[in-house]
């Protein structure tokens, strides 16, 4: 799932025109909090974090090529402030931009190492759109009133999914009140997603299938499902998760499968006696992969639930 994104308007030495420059693009301070969290921090003995990325490179709305990056904060030893910078394969997108453009950067909130960066260039109708509405500022986020999550943002969702695990199972939240900061609802959403992705190996909790990047080497495909959906006050607990295909996912929200009192799949009748229902007819009786953890297995309150309020009757 894309994050929202951030821009920059890019400078000269950004651009394949630079002479002598190092092959890459500057990520100011104020967007590289946007990014993808870094595995580590700086040091004089450890000058240089960085990690690896797939980047998707589009230029005026047209993909023109998949590259697999280097993302990195660079600080010379400790001897200078720490510089973030996107360096590696990146010829397709920079040999095309001149200063001044803009380059928009969305990560993917369930996979690292991803990122797309969109390139609109002067002169397009695009560009004169989107550069009215970003004004004078040279980076930050697109839509400021809904930023991207954030990697402090990112940390304090681990330490509450870690606060929910400590408490006794439950599929409801008695004290979700009123929606939290709409990035923080996605961080929350992908340690959510990490933790029950964990607990069943990376596989779909119905049909065992898992679908693995041949680039990033990363579980890509799958959804941590909310079995008590947040709207209807669902937790974040594990036990109120299941790991599904995006396609699964779609059918268990809207009622076309759920699971019956004997943690077997339930498929309806009237969904099973549809043409083009063959899938779902075969997964009909098939008992649910179990989460590794017994206190994290889905909750049969939360289950009870879901065929009661959501199923098709």
């Amino acid at each position: 799932m894309l994050d929202n994104a951030v821009f920059k308007k890019l400078a000269h030495n950004d651009t394949g025109a630079a002479v002598g420059h190092q092959g890459g693009i500057v990520i100011p301070k104020g967007i590289a909090k946007f990014f993808p969290p870094l595995p580590d921090t700086t040091s004089p003995d450890h000058p240089t974090a960085d990690m690896r990325l797939v980047a998707e490179l589009l230029v005026d709305g047209q993909r023109v090529a998949t590259v697999e990056t280097r993302y990195q904060c660079q600080t010379w030893g400790g001897t200078r402030p720490a510089e973030h910078r996107l360096t590696d394969n990146l010829g397709p997108l920079r040999t095309l931009a001149t200063a001044d453009d803009i380059v928009l950067f969305a990560k993917d909130l369930s996979d690292d190492s991803f990122i797309q960066m969109h390139l609109f260039r002067k002169g397009t109708p695009e560009y004169r759109e989107l550069n009215a509405r970003l004004g004078k500022s040279r980076w930050g986020p697109v839509d400021p009133k809904n930023p991207p999550v954030s990697t402090a943002e990112l940390k304090e969702a681990e330490r509450y999914l870690a606060a929910q695990i400590e408490k006794p199972a439950s599929p409801f939240d008695d004290e979700r009140g009123t929606a939290p900061v709409l990035s923080f609802r996605r961080a929350r959403d992908r340690a959510f997603r990490n933790i029950v992705l964990e607990q069943y190996g990376h596989r779909c909790a119905f049909t065992r299938r898992r679908f693995v990047s041949p680039v990033t080497e990363k579980t890509v495909g799958l959804d941590a499902a909310h079995v008590v959906p947040v709207h209807a006050r669902g937790s974040d607990h594990p036990a109120n998760g299941l790991p599904l295909t995006k396609d699964l996912h779609w059918a268990f929200d809207r009622g076309l499968v759920g699971v019956g009192r004997d943690r077997r799949i339930l498929v309806p009748d009237r969904v099973a006696a549809l043409e083009g229902n063959e899938f779902l007819r075969g997964l009909h009786g098939n008992p649910i992969e179990e989460a590794r953890t017994p206190a994290f297995r889905v909750h049969d309150e939360a289950l009870e639930w879901h065929r009661d309020n959501v199923l098709l009757a």
